[in-house]
């Protein structure tokens, strides 16, 4: 199922001290992990996480803020995963 327009499902922050990027799904509570954010987008379309309904810190909040860079490839992969998964759906039909 989709989640609503606006609804957050999970929230990425650096971890400085892993060098990772760390995802919790709220809806489980499930924490993941990954170096890269491609591989985190991965991981968090795997667990029902769509583009749009993830919370990231930005700078203001320190160290834990993932780069620009890595917020634009982790957001551009969840884009990408799920325009995929919606055109097999509609190929299925």
């Amino acid at each position: 199922s989709n989640p609503r327009p606006g609804q957050i499902q999970a929230r990425v922050f650096y971890d400085p001290g892993s060098a990772m990027l760390v995802a919790t799904i709220f809806a489980t509570g499930a924490t993941l992990g990954a170096k890269e954010p491609r591989d985190l987008a991965d991981l968090l379309f795997a667990a029902g996480v769509r583009h749009g309904h993830v919370s990231m810190p930005d700078e203001r909040e320190g160290d834990i803020a993932p780069a620009a860079g890595d917020k634009i490839v982790l957001n551009h992969r969840l884009n990408e995963l799920g325009q995929t998964a919606q055109r097999q759906a509609n190929y299925m039909r």
